[in-house]
């Protein structure tokens, strides 16, 4: 039914038979040319529009009643809220819930629901409770630094923006919401956003609906379980159904009145400014749905070979740890180590290359064994002592190992350096502070004293790079130059007790974290000035140093 007065424009023979076709529309019998005629309603001018918006709140509110009946506790719908009007958003979406589950009403509540102006943004939720927290994120870039983003970030509602890369927020009802940037989006509560630019993919729990995406010409309703909403260029609105229907209206923000269009899963439509809707080919991997494990975010891409020489490339993405045969020496020598694969190859990938390095690492009950022979022009001069200078052990020509020993962690590894979110002005979660703390993350360098002949190591634990053993008791190591001074080899023993996993060392099947740098220095053995990385995962943004974040290095594979 729909209320009737002179006073509203339209003739009695034109407003019963508006009444007929919004009754149409409630039961969702609504044929095309049923549709056509009701277009054609809404054209000739504000008249039909009023009663069409009169209509749907009757509808709305009816709804609503019968939804207090069976929920006393809900606010009446007469209940103002600070600034004078009704809280219609919440009562829309309540009725439009409890109409989808009826299975009656649900065009005509929906419709009601979308033409509602959107709510003022709301904070946290009741005692304090964030509105969202970040649980993915993938080659992110923040596009505001004053809202810094990260893995097991709490959001409370408002405006997230992007310069780049998705992250996937859970909201505190259970909705999963990945954004995809540039954009931004504005969470209002769990049950709404808007959406200004990018891309939005909504996934709604079990037994979940009424959520609703808003968009400078559209209001997407859900009604079960995912969908997704893109912004283009003028504005122009996506939609895209995965799983179950939505309902999509026109914006109040428009002046055109656009009658409510239903989509089903494997429908898509795109929803110009101020015109009809064009249906487009559904695309499954148009938009992004879900992401992987945390993934880094690299400082821009390289661009030089410098660059690439300073981050990488990596060329192999995992090196087998063998068992080590009984009787291991330390002598500078590979005698023992046999043909067994480790990794090779050259500074920039060619084979004239001087700089050149053949990687290998063993393991027994108590020791990991590292071993390189290494192509070097300028053999172990370095001079930097590890009394004074430790901390600078790589400049003058070395190798450094990065392993993690933690065997619950398994591979990929966690744990980022201070400087990787301050570079990225980030602010880490508890979480990620207590990854960097783990001790069972060592970073090894190894380097040739050259004045005093003096095989050197230094160990640092976690990601935070704490404090630095050098030269800790029980460690063996050994150099030996080459007879044509083109080059030199490297063996060195590590005991697991400096590791910090004596308790519980590393064993055959297990996969843990590992990477190499090969690090050449000058004439002088002052300066570095060539590397080589090897042995990084390969899903990881290139350029990220791999001391400032273990996820970036690579498998190591216990045989």
């Amino acid at each position: 039914m729909t209320p009737h007065s002179a006073a509203d424009g339209l003739s009695r023979q034109d407003h019963e038979e508006l009444a007929t076709l919004l009754n149409t529309l409630a039961d969702g019998g609504l044929t095309g040319a049923e549709e056509l005629r009701l277009r054609k309603f809404f054209d000739r001018g504000e008249p039909a529009r009023r009663v069409f918006l009169e209509f749907a709140a009757l509808h709305a509110g009816l709804h609503w009643d019968y939804a207090t009946l069976l929920a006393p506790g809900l606010t009446p719908r007469t209940a103002a809220v600070p600034g004078g009007r009704d809280w219609w958003p919440r009562i829309g979406r309540v009725a439009a819930v409890l109409a989808a589950a009826a299975g009656a009403g649900v065009a005509t509540v929906a419709v009601w629901l979308l033409l509602a102006p959107p709510p003022a943004p709301r904070g946290p939720g009741e005692r304090g409770v964030p509105l969202a927290t970040v649980t993915q994120a993938r080659y992110l870039t923040p596009g505001d630094g004053e809202q810094p983003l990260s893995v097991g970030k709490s959001l409370a509602a408002g405006r997230v923006s992007l310069g780049g890369g998705a992250v996937e927020l859970t909201l505190r009802n259970g909705v999963v919401v990945v954004f995809e940037g540039p954009g931004e989006i504005d969470l209002t509560d769990e049950l709404s956003a808007t959406l200004h630019d990018g891309n939005v993919v909504v996934r709604m729990p079990a037994g979940t609906t009424g959520f609703v995406v808003r968009t400078p010409t559209t209001d997407v309703l859900d009604l079960g379980t995912e969908f997704a909403v893109g912004i283009g260029a003028g504005n122009t609105t996506d939609v895209q159904v995965y799983d179950g229907e939505v309902m999509t209206a026109g914006s109040r923000r428009q002046e055109a009145m656009r009658v409510p269009r239903r989509l089903v899963a494997g429908e898509a439509v795109r929803i110009p400014f101020q015109a009809e809707p064009v249906p487009m080919a559904f695309r499954p991997d148009r938009f992004v749905r879900k992401l992987p494990a945390d993934v880094g975010i690299p400082l821009g891409a390289p661009s030089t070979n410098d660059e690439m020489r300073h981050y990488g490339p990596a060329r192999q993405a995992a090196i087998a740890v063998l068992p080590a045969p009984a009787g291991m020496e330390i002598d500078g020598r590979l005698d023992e180590w046999g043909a067994g694969p480790g990794f090779a190859g050259t500074r920039d990938g060619t084979a004239s290359c001087p700089e050149r390095a053949d990687g290998r690492m063993m393991y027994d009950d108590e020791f990991l064994y590292i071993a390189a022979h290494v192509g070097d022009p300028m053999p172990l001069r370095s001079i930097i002592d590890p009394e004074i200078d430790a901390r600078w052990g790589w400049r003058g020509g070395a190798i450094q190992v990065r392993v993690s020993t933690d065997r619950q962690m398994g591979w990929p590894a966690r744990g980022n350096a201070s400087a990787y979110y301050g570079q990225r002005r980030i602010v880490p979660s508890p979480e990620q502070e207590e990854w960097a703390r783990n001790p069972r993350l060592s970073h090894l360098t190894m380097w040739f004293h050259a004045p005093t002949k003096t095989p050197c190591l230094t160990i640092v634990d976690g990601a935070l790079a704490g404090e630095m053993r050098v030269n800790p008791a029980g460690f063996a190591g050994s150099f030996a130059a080459d007879a044509d001074g083109r080059g030199y080899t490297m063996e060195y023993a590590i005991p697991w007790s400096l590791l910090g996993c004596a308790d519980d060392p590393p064993r055959r099947g297990d996969v843990l974290a590992a990477v190499w740098q090969v690090i050449w220095g000058d004439d002088a053995g002052r300066m570095r000035r060539e590397q080589m990385v090897e042995i990084r995962n390969p899903d990881e943004p290139l350029r990220i140093h791999v001391w400032e974040r273990a996820a970036t290095w690579g498998r190591a594979e216990y045989r």
